[in-house]
This record gives C-alpha cells, sequence and structure tokens, in this order.
C-alpha cells in the first residue's frame, strides 16, 4: 500500500512537472511572483531569528534572569543596583545558582603606543560559570584566580582579539596595562560571546562600600534554578529588598514589587517593534504573491476544463484531480522556495549592511542557519495549499457533459470562478495600497528627519569624547584642570573657531534630569542638562535672546548659575521674564554628584534650537557651568573651514597633556545625526519601499492577468459587438471599465484598512505618523495608474479582434 502510495505520488510529480514546462509563460509568472514574496520573508525570518527569537548563545538563556525591583505596574522597573545591594542578592537569595554583576566603563589600555580605549565589563570570578560558555582559546577564571593576592588575568572579547592583536594566539600569556593594573591575558572568549559588548572582560572582586573603577551602580543577573515560579522568586527576594530599604530608605520606591525580568527582556533589541512590523510587511507581499498565482491557476484551470473532464469520466475521483493540481502547485512552490533562498541570501547582505549601529545585541549572529532554511520550506509549502487550493475546488468538475461537448473550444469560467479572480485582485491593491502607504509614510519621515533646519553647521562641529579615567583623574578639581588647559590649547589651533567641553551633544543625547521651583513645584518631565564652558553657545551658535552668557568668571568661580531655553520659560514660567528666578535640581545632591546646594540662578535665555525628534518638538533644557561637576567629556570644536582636518591635531593636544589618555569616536555632529538619528529611520524606509514597490509590481500583474484572461473568455462577445458597429472608444470603454471597477474596490478596501494600520504603526513605532491623506491619495493615484496602465495592453488586444474570425471560432 505504501509502495504504491509512493509511485502514484511520484506519477503526479511527474505529470505536473510535464503540465508546467508545457507552459512555461505561466510557470515562469507564477515562480517569479512566489520567489519575491518567498525570499522577502526568508530574509526578513533570518533577522527576526538572530535579533528576537534566539540572539543569545548562553547557555539555558531562558534561565537566565535579572533582579528587578519595580513600583506597581511598572513594566521594567530598577535592573542596577550598588555593590554593597548585589552582595546582598548574592549572598542571601536562595533561587539562583549563581549570581553576578557586570559593569560598562571605559578601560585604558596603555603601553603599547598611543592609549586605546576599550569597553570594559567587570564581574566576578564566576561570570563565565553562571553564563555558561567556555573559552575559544586558553581558559576562563578559576577559583585559584580568586584567591587574594593572585595575580590579575584577564580575558579578551573576540572581536578585540581579531581587531587588537589580529587574532594571535599568542597572546595568551601575555601581559597587558589596563586602567594602570597590569593583567594577564588567560583567554579569548567565543565570537558570539559579546556579554554586555566587551573587548575585555575583568575578574574583580566586589567588596562592600568599594566602587569598582568609579562604576557605583552594577548590573545584576542569576542564573534560576529549574523550577523556581515568580512566586517562589518573589518570596524569596521581597525580604533581601525589605532590608535593604531598611538601610537606605530612598533607594527603593515606598511601593514596590520584586521578581525577575528574562535576559532577552533586558537586553532586547532597539528595533524589535520594527522588525516585527516589517516582518509583518513580508506578510502581506506572501498573500499578494499567492493571490496572484491563484489567479494565473484558476485562469489555467478553467482552460483545462475539457482535460478534467475526460479523467472524471475515466474514472477519477474528486480527491484524485485536487491531489493532481495540489501536487502541481507544490512543485511550483518547491522550485520557488528553491530559488527563493538563493535571493533571501542576496536580500539578507544588503539587509545587514543597512542594519542601523547598537540596535541590535551584540551577540546576534544573522544567518541563514537551519531554522531559517525550515522556516522557508514551510512558507513554500504553505504557500503552495493556499494558492493552489482555489484551483483545485475549481477543478472539481461535477458537469461532464458541457466540457466534453465543447469539444477543443475553450468552455469559459464559471461565475464563481470569475468572481473569485475579482475578488483576489481587488485583494491584491488592497494589500498593495497598505505596503504602499506605509512607505510612503516612513520616507516622508525620513525626508523630513533629513531636511530638518537644526539651527547650527552640524558639518563644521568635531565632537569627541576624552573619558577621565578615575584613577588618573578621581577628583572633579583634577579633571576640570585637565579640561581647561586642553581648551585653551586647541583654541590656539589654526582653523579652530570655538571650543567647549559637555556631558551631551546636541542635537540628540543629554543628560535628563527633573527640575524644582521655589513655589513647590516640579517639572513633570525631566528636563535637558548640559555641563558646559563658556565657549558652547558660540560652537553651536545659539542666539541670546536675553540675560548674558556665562563669563570666564562664573566658571572659574564655579556659580551655580543657569541659561535655559525658550522652551524651558514657556513651559515653567508661561512666556514670562525669568531672568534672576532660581530653579533646583534636586538629584545633584544625591551621589555621586553630593552638591550642598542645587539651587541656580537664571542668568541669560537662548533661542531654541533642535534637541530631540524634530517632530516631537523642542526640548526645554538648562545649561550649568561645567566646573560646577567636572564630569563633561566631551570635547566639541567648530572649525572654521574642513571639521576633519583639526581631528589630529586636536588628539595631539590631548597627547600632549596625558599620553595614556585616549580620544574616542571623533566624528562631526553631522556624522552622529546620520549615525544615531537618520540610521533606523532609513533602514525602515528602505525596506518597507522595497516590499511595497514588489506588491506594486505583483498587484499590477494580478490586474493586468484577469483582464486578458477576460478579454480571452470575451472574444466572441467582443467580436459580435465590432460586427454590429461598435467603436475603437466603446471596446476600449468596456474593457477598462471592468479593469477600473476591480481596482477601485481595492482601494476602497486598502485605504480604510491603511488607515487602521498607519494608526497602529505609530502606536509601535515613533518614527511612524499616523494616516496622512496626502500619502493615502498619492499612494491611491499610483495604484490607479499602475492598474490602468495593466489594463491597456489587453484592451488594445481586444480592439484589433477581427470579427470574422472571432464569430467562425464560436
Amino acid at each position: 500500500m505504501l509502495l504504491k502510495s509512493i509511485d502514484t505520488a511520484i506519477r503526479d510529480i511527474r505529470v505536473g512537472i510535464r503540465g508546467l514546462r508545457r507552459d512555461w509563460a505561466f510557470t515562469g509568472t507564477a515562480a517569479a511572483s512566489l520567489i519575491l514574496g518567498i525570499a522577502a520573508a526568508t530574509a526578513m525570518f533570518s533577522v527576526v531569528h538572530a535579533v528576537i527569537i534566539d540572539p543569545f548563545p548562553y547557555r539555558d538563556v531562558d534561565h537566565l534572569m535579572s533582579i528587578r525591583v519595580a513600583e506597581p505596574g511598572e513594566r521594567f522597573g530598577r535592573t542596577y543596583y550598588s555593590v554593597d545591594q548585589y552582595l546582598e542578592f548574592r549572598e542571601r537569595s536562595t533561587i539562583f545558582s549563581g549570581v553576578i554583576a557586570s559593569t560598562i566603563s571605559d578601560v585604558v589600555w596603555t603601553g603599547g603606543g598611543d592609549p586605546v580605549r576599550l569597553r570594559g565589563n567587570h564581574g566576578p570570578f564566576d561570570t563565565f560559570d553562571v553564563m555558561g560558555v567556555p573559552a575559544l582559546l586558553g581558559r576562563t577564571p578559576t577559583a585559584a584566580d580568586a584567591v587574594p593576592g593572585a595575580p590579575p588575568v584577564a580575558v579578551l572579547g573576540h572581536r578585540c582579539w581579531v581587531r587588537n592583536f589580529g587574532a594571535d594566539s599568542g597572546v595568551l600569556g601575555r601581559h597587558l596595562t589596563l586602567n594602570g593594573v597590569t593583567r594577564q591575558v588567560i583567554g579569548v572568549m567565543p565570537p558570539r560571546f559579546m556579554f554586555r559588548g566587551a573587548d575585555v572582560y575583568l575578574p574583580t572582586h566586589f567588596r562592600r562600600g568599594v566602587a569598582v573603577e568609579g562604576v557605583r551602580f552594577v548590573h545584576v543577573l542569576g542564573r534560576l534554578k529549574p523550577g523556581v515560579t515568580g512566586e517562589q522568586a518573589e518570596a524569596d527576594l521581597r525580604p533581601v529588598v525589605a532590608h535593604l530599604k531598611e538601610i537606605d530608605p530612598k533607594a527603593f520606591p515606598d511601593q514596590w514589587r520584586a521578581g525577575l525580568l528574562s535576559f532577552k527582556e533586558t537586553f532586547p533589541s532597539n528595533i524589535r517593534n520594527a522588525l516585527w512590523i516589517l516582518f509583518g510587511a513580508t506578510g502581506l507581499l506572501i498573500l499578494i504573491a499567492c493571490a496572484n498565482v491563484s489567479n494565473l491557476l484558476l485562469s489555467r484551470a478553467a482552460g483545462r476544463q475539457r482535460e478534467m473532464a475526460v479523467r472524471a469520466a475515466l474514472g477519477a475521483s474528486r480527491w484524485r484531480l485536487t491531489r493532481q493540481l495540489l501536487t502541481e502547485s507544490m512543485v511550483l512552490a518547491g522550485a520557488a522556495g528553491a530559488a527563493g533562498i538563493a535571493l533571501a541570501f542576496v536580500l539578507l547582505r544588503v539587509m545587514i549592511s543597512i542594519v542601523p549601529p547598537d540596535t541590535i545585541p551584540d551577540e546576534a549572529e544573522i544567518v541563514m542557519n537551519v531554522p531559517v532554511l525550515l522556516f522557508c520550506a514551510g512558507v513554500s509549502m504553505l504557500t503552495a495549499v493556499v494558492f493552489g487550493l482555489a484551483p483545485a475546488i475549481q477543478g472539481w468538475v461535477s458537469n461532464l457533459i458541457e466540457p466534453l461537448r465543447a469539444g477543443t473550444r475553450s468552455s469559459g469560467a464559471s461565475r464563481a470562478s470569475s468572481w473569485m479572480r475579482s475578488a483576489l485582485v481587488a485583494g491584491e491593491v488592497a494589500l498593495s495600497l497598505v505596503l504602499l502607504t506605509g512607505a510612503v509614510q516612513m520616507l516622508r519621515t525620513l525626508i523630513s528627519l533629513q531636511s530638518a533646519e537644526f539651527g547650527f553647521p552640524a558639518e563644521r562641529i568635531l565632537a569627541m569624547r576624552v573619558p577621565l579615567p578615575e584613577e588618573s583623574y578621581p577628583t572633579p578639581e583634577s579633571r576640570v584642570n585637565f579640561q581647561r588647559e586642553l581648551m585653551e590649547r586647541v583654541r590656539g589651533l589654526p582653523g579652530v573657531s570655538a571650543v567647549s567641553v559637555s556631558n551631551g551633544m546636541h542635537p540628540m543625547r543629554s543628560w535628563r534630569l527633573p527640575v524644582a521651583f521655589p513655589d513647590g513645584r516640579q517639572s513633570d518631565q525631566p528636563v535637558g542638562f548640559h555641563q558646559i564652558d563658556r565657549g558652547y553657545f558660540d560652537v553651536y551658535g545659539f542666539g541670546l535672546l536675553t540675560g548674558r552668557p556665562f563669563t570666564p568668571a562664573d566658571i572659574s568661580a564655579r556659580r551655580q548659575l543657569t541659561v535655559v531655553n525658550e522652551a524651558f520659560v514657556r513651559k515653567h514660567f508661561d512666556g514670562s521674564d525669568a531672568l534672576g528666578k532660581m530653579i533646583r535640581i534636586p538629584a545633584l545632591a544625591e551621589e555621586p554628584f553630593r552638591l550642598a546646594e542645587t539651587g541656580f540662578e537664571i542668568v541669560g535665555v537662548v533661542r531654541d534650537v533642535i534637541n530631540q525628534d524634530p517632530k516631537e518638538g523642542v526640548r526645554p533644557e538648562v545649561f550649568v557651568p561645567y566646573t560646577i561637576l567636572g564630569r563633561s567629556e566631551l570635547l566639541v570644536v567648530r572649525a572654521a573651514g574642513d571639521a576633519y582636518s583639526l581631528a589630529k591635531p586636536v588628539a595631539a593636544e590631548v597627547y600632549a597633556l596625558d599620553s595614556q589618555q585616549p580620544v574616542v569616536d571623533q566624528r562631526t555632529v553631522a556624522d552622529f545625526i546620520q549615525l544615531w538619528g537618520l540610521a533606523r529611520p532609513r533602514f525602515n524606509s528602505a525596506l518597507f519601499g522595497v516590499f511595497a514597490f514588489l506588491g506594486l509590481v505583483l498587484a499590477t500583474v494580478g490586474v493586468y492577468g484577469v483582464i486578458s484572461n477576460q478579454v480571452a473568455r470575451r472574444t466572441p462577445e467582443i467580436g459580435l459587438r465590432m460586427a454590429l458597429g461598435a467603436s475603437f472608444a466603446d471596446v476600449m470603454k468596456m474593457v477598462l471599465r471592468g479593469g477600473l471597477s476591480l481596482i477601485l474596490a481595492g482601494l476602497g478596501i486598502g485605504l480604510v484598512a491603511a488607515f487602521a494600520v498607519a494608526r497602529y504603526l505609530a502606536s509601535q513605532m515613533r518614527e511612524f505618523a499616523d494616516f496622512d491623506p496626502a500619502a493615502g491619495a498619492l499612494v491611491a493615484a499610483i495604484l490607479l495608474a499602475a492598474g490602468l496602465l495593466a489594463c491597456l495592453g489587453p484592451a488594445f488586444r481586444a480592439v484589433r479582434i477581427d470579427p470574422a474570425v472571432a464569430l467562425r471560432n464560436e
């Protein structure tokens, strides 16, 4: 029985292949539609799988949990704690097999030429055991390395090993001076071990009351024991948190809950929502492709009615006929799936090249792996069933006499079949409109961001980080002295128009702190907080509206004065005169600042410039002298000409002051805007645009196919009309009217769907605006034009019909 079924299946496949080979036009068009849809979905799933579903290589990653303390109803809460709090969790919790802390901080490697800044991760000696990943080369720390007095060791990340040591295995045993401490390299981790994105891992003894090289708060992660429930976890952690709150009442809110946050939720991709939405767009594309191929198969099935009738007359059952048609669909989908994988590989390379930086987990490896190939196979087979089902049902011939009586004439399609093809085309148009509307709105967002007037010459401002390590510059005074002398040196360089330090960068990044007022009011949202030198307003060209800027005496004397922007005055003083008014910044009284006085007098107001996403308006912000806190590590230089011509001279001045001090991330502000502000909208627009264009092509092909089929079926009618005197215009109107009705129906459905989809996307992605009627009208016009162009070919073919030939064939 099994052998007979296999033999029958093989015969069906052979018959299907012969049929597809005979009808090359149909096969090529159908296969191209499927290849485009399957390739887009497969490539997009590769990214989704690598970035969202399985981004991390750590052992039993679902058992790695962050300790979370949050107010009731808060989604994420707190996962960073002081060293003392971490040690309490490590020593008192019983639900974990291991608890580790981790930091992210600058590590300066010296002794080999220019100082090199590395991204460092300090953690306990059992970090790698808890993470469950062995070293690629050498070893990870052992208990012997943790013994007091043992020589300090370090483990290199794979990226650092390749970039800084040329993947030389001889690095094992080498001694490196890292933050002034000589450590021996004992291991190199595998490529995908990128916990916290570190270049180097520094095993560290955590001690109460001692910050780790200036880092006050550490992330706390534990490996959950098997079988522990959420209720058990909360019961175990609650007394620990309650004890910590007794020690420091301000450390936690009055109302709180203790629980766990999975590793994937702790370190998610910044473009997770965008990826799901783009994956949904490929789903729409697959549906359009299926509708297109179903239309082609329905048209082909109408021409095969006599063949199906003969088979039925010879004893073939409905199931046998359906199986043959579905087998042909499977063969077509299988071939398209194989070709789709090849195209997906190329498309994936393009997608990887435009993924925005710092938006996906460092561990994510975007490849065409086994799960992706299985997904492609599943999509191929599913589409075969979806697009093959309607033609298979159409092939259930119940009336054998009519098709057999038709002889060699085409019997035409049933009214139900014609209605089904029309509905599929209208659906294609509607889905294509949804895709195109999304693409146009994303493109408009990108264009508006690119054309935004920032109010300063971003291409002429050079920015760089000069991170001063705590070991060399332990006090605010020592950091301020270095920065003051550095600015004096840079100010004297040829081509420098202005220079300043800051703790953030316009228009994208700044500290955000709440502000309070003498009358008891507090800001409902944090405001931008900048620590600057007097030259900052000259670097960016901020226009002073009223009052005065900081003077050299203000900066040197650390006077607690502030300059605010127009948005701050509008929001907190109702636009009235703010000069001489006082504000407080309560956070500056806390660690690590510990200012005795947190009040600042407003002495000036500057005009607004963009300091966040342009469509969100201008955020209120305050500026204070950098000498008050001494925590401004960003140097900004305005050039008279080419900003990059100053990169080496400025770095040389840093090295002249301190040969062990690295300079990091030298770029113009314009390049930072491209990197941080525009990369994500560009990624979304590019992929959505490609998918939308493919959807437009497929929908146009679908309209063309249906109208062509209608013209073929109505050839005798058209011949008769022309014989009775119908004009060229009459025939053209008749054909175009049929196509226009399908297009308009699809546009009506599509506009409603696009409105709903746009509202949803706007709630999920800040880059996406609400439905824009102008964008909807533009897309509808594009689809209408494309659809009418698709109708012109069949229309011109109809008017060229010879009435005599058409009537004779009938």
